[in-house]
């Protein structure tokens, strides 16, 4: 690894523990994308979960009253098993396809609010959230990013506080879950232990001026950034799928 690409991860990651305080959620997707411009694909994706690791950490330990237990608790066992799944089929499933499904599910659920009767139904589904962790982690599993939960929490009747504090302590034991499952399909993260003690000090920087600056932000600012970087990475995901269509 070069020393231009071991100063570079570390900054990206500074940026991305900033943003994902501020906002609820983005940090992990523009590590993703910026460390896919240094790094193969094919690296990026198990590491980019290990690389925002502190960052999360450090964001449960700021908000932990703030967390929702309520839906937390369900989340993690539905997690667990979406990291398995996800990581057994990593190498299997056409990434065209995770794209343009997962651009429509992150548009609809971000801005159509749930109509009464879907209310009812999603009451009649036993431990919900459960669905949702399973669903989410195994898309992030095999794309790198779900975003899923993410854009569920934005119609939430959650305070901003509540809905990075969720956010952050159901993503953690993702991460943790998606790591494990990439490490026992093969994935050495041995040659990248430097850069991810140097991402990890940067990452903690960035979440905590994140949190200053959280504190003046706005519920109804902060609800649209939320809708704001969700659409733009459903774009992204559509232009890959548009790309690769015109190219074939």
């Amino acid at each position: 690894m070069s020393p231009t690409v071991l100063l570079l991860i570390p900054a990206i990651c500074f940026v991305g523990g900033f943003f994902s305080t501020l906002a609820g959620l983005g940090g992990g997707l523009f590590t993703l994308a910026s460390t896919s411009l240094l790094l193969p694909v094919s690296v990026v994706v198990p590491l980019n979960g290990v690389l925002i690791l502190a960052g999360q950490i450090t964001r449960v330990a700021q908000f932990y009253r703030h967390i929702n237990w309520e839906i937390t608790r369900p989340f993690i066992p539905g997690s667990m098993i979406g990291a398995a799944l996800g990581s057994y089929v990593y190498f299997e499933l056409p990434e065209v396809l995770i794209a343009f499904i997962l651009g429509c599910v992150l548009l609809w659920f971000c801005w159509i609010p749930p109509s009464q009767a879907v209310r009812n139904l999603a009451a009649k589904i036993p431990h919900p959230f459960f669905w949702v962790g399973l669903v989410h982690t195994f898309l992030s599993t095999i794309s790198g990013a779900g975003v899923l939960f993410q854009s569920v929490m934005v119609n939430s009747k959650l305070p901003k506080e509540g809905i990075v504090a969720t956010i952050a302590g159901t993503l953690l034991f993702m991460a943790l879950f998606k790591s494990i499952g990439y490490l026992f399909a093969g994935f050495d993260y041995t040659p990248y232990f430097s850069v991810i003690a140097l991402s990890w000090v940067m990452g903690i920087s960035g979440t905590m001026i994140g949190k200053i600056c959280l504190d003046v932000l706005s519920d109804i600012w902060f609800r649209l950034l939320i809708k704001v970087v969700i659409s733009l990475f459903s774009l992204r995901l559509f232009w890959t799928v548009g790309a690769y269509l015109w190219t074939a």
